[in-house]
């Protein structure tokens, strides 16, 4: 289990109780229902009729400090390069964005407008910000010219530009003059300790980061052959600086991302993911003790290593929020591990907390989504996952959960068209997360033989059929409790793989309402719970 336009993801967040939200027709329903109750006679604002045009509401200029960099332009014709205009787009909003006196626009927002071109004025508007970043990188044998402006985003008013020449063994030089000018040109004079964070570099080779850069691009994938292709660059990063501690924490996640998301290795086994995931995010601390990735990267093994307990997750991914405030990764990676272990509101903070860094997160979406479907607010974790399809409509597994809400709300024919699209959009990967939920849609609507047919080609693909992964697990076991069968649903979770906080934590959705109260699967439930749980 795994990123409503920008504005209402915005407000959303910004609340701090996780309430349903009118929709438009719903306050037009909500006037004209007034209109003929107790407020007869009375236009909207309360004054008698004849009811004048309310004035529009001018939106407020945003403040002076807020800035989006937009993706830089690739101008060199070798697509290999994509890495190093991403790269270095991000590496500048990470900087700029370590300052407290800037408010700047989260990489990922900006990712959706990489290829589009809309003029200042309006993606000012649309970002709320008063000042946009903008430039192109040309890369000629070791010779990097990256060109950059800062326009005013009202009226497109250039504020400041510059080109820089350089080997392109001075990336890290570069990231920081830019950033430093840009800085500067909206602040005004940088105190020592600003430039002392512009300053700062996690290496000294150009060769280990040019590495990183290029791992950093495959990890933004998130497919199994991706992520090998980022250990494979963070690799060769350690093998240039085997002090870059940044390097080793991400070798470190990467492999947790394999453990979370249950993906295949050939030649190599879950234990041998873990050890080699654990090996790297502790060599990452031991240079580092304040590297936030390790933090992540332990955190997030930690749970594999205790999968009954936990034990030690939650001190170390509040260690790696609490080290970088602003790393949304972090925080929702911290909500996702408090909210199995049935900590709800604080796992709904770290969702909004991230959120409101990047309200383009659709992951985030996703597991706000399936938080409020575990508080049986069904309605709302609908209107979560389309703020998340909105923000990310190639987000796969998305269809695929905002199916099983939808199916929970009763609309069976939107619950199709979304366990249809996952089908169809998921990796290989995921399909066996994809399908059971389309044939618990079958067989809500009847048609057991088809529910059936799915059920069995998808066990017959698991890597493991008698020990399915937890989530493939929780598909598996709804659609056998749709189609009558709660023994063959119970049995599918009590071999569920990893066992312990993950299986207790699949337990509690609201699927599962018609043999709660059932001896076997109270037993289950006990069987698995964290000590600490509710």
């Amino acid at each position: 289990m795994s990123l409503v336009p920008r504005a209402l993801a915005t407000a959303l967040v910004a609340r701090r109780p996780l309430v349903a939200w009118p929709t438009t027709s719903g306050l037009v329903w909500c006037l004209a229902v007034c209109a003929t109750g107790n407020l007869k006679g009375q236009c909207p604002d309360g004054t008698p009729p004849p009811c004048g045009a309310r004035p529009a509401r001018v939106a407020a200029a945003p403040a002076a400090n807020t800035v989006a960099v937009m993706y830089l332009d690739n101008a060199t014709r070798d697509t290999s390069d994509a890495y190093l205009a991403d790269g270095l787009t991000e590496e500048i909003t990470t900087k700029l964005g370590q300052l407290g006196r800037l408010a700047v626009t989260s990489h990922s927002t900006m990712r959706r407008y990489r290829d589009a071109t809309p003029e200042p004025t309006v993606l000012g508007r649309a970002l709320r910000v008063a000042q946009l970043v903008s430039g192109s990188v040309r890369r000629s044998g070791h010779r990097i010219r990256v060109s950059v402006e800062l326009v005013r985003a009202k009226d497109g008013v250039q504020l400041w530009a510059d080109d820089y020449d350089r080997s392109d063994a001075d990336l890290l030089a570069i990231e920081a003059e830019i950033a430093r000018a840009v800085a500067t040109a909206i602040a005004g004079r940088l105190l020592p300790d600003e430039q002392a964070t512009l300053a700062a570099r996690p290496t000294r080779s150009g060769g280990a980061y040019d590495h990183l850069l290029r791992g950093n691009f495959f990890m933004a994938q998130r497919t199994p052959a991706s992520v090998r292709r980022a250990i494979a660059e963070y690799e060769a990063a350690t093998s240039l600086d085997p002090g870059f501690a940044l390097a080793y924490g991400r070798i470190g996640f990467a492999y947790a991302l394999f453990l979370d998301w249950s993906w295949p290795w050939p030649g190599l086994g879950r234990d041998s993911l873990l050890t080699l995931g654990t090996a790297a995010a502790g060599h990452a601390l031991q240079l580092d003790s304040q590297a936030t990735d390790g933090w992540v990267a332990r955190g997030l093994l930690q749970s594999f290593l205790h999968p009954d307990t936990f034990d030690g997750v939650t001190e170390a991914l509040a260690r790696a929020t609490a080290l970088d405030p602003n790393n949304a990764e972090a925080h929702h990676i911290y909500g996702v591990n408090l909210y199995m272990l049935g900590r709800v509101e604080p796992a709904a903070a770290e969702f909004r907390r991230a959120l409101q860094l990047d309200p383009q997160r659709a992951i985030t979406w996703d597991n706000l989504a399936w938080l409020l479907k575990y508080q049986h607010r069904i309605a709302e974790s609908v209107r979560a996952a389309d703020s998340g399809l909105a923000a990310d409509p190639g987000a796969y597994y998305l269809y695929a959960d905002r199916a099983s809400m939808r199916l929970a709300a009763g609309d069976t024919a939107g619950a199709q068209a979304d366990a249809e699209a996952a089908v169809r959009t998921s990796p290989a990967e995921y399909r066996s997360y994809a399908e059971p939920v389309l044939a618990e849609v079958e067989a809500a609507k009847g048609d057991s033989a088809a529910a059936r047919v799915l059920l069995a080609a998808t066990i017959a693909r698991l890597p493991d059929p008698e020990h399915p992964n937890y989530v493939a697990a929780y598909g598996l076991a709804v659609a056998f409790l749709r189609l009558g069968d709660p023994d063959r649903a119970i049995a599918i979770l009590e071999h569920a793989r990893p066992a312990g906080v993950r299986a207790w934590f699949i337990t509690r959705d609201p699927g599962f309402d018609p043999i709660r109260d059932t001896p076997r699967f109270r037993a289950l439930v006990e069987r698995t719970r964290p000590p600490a749980a509710p």
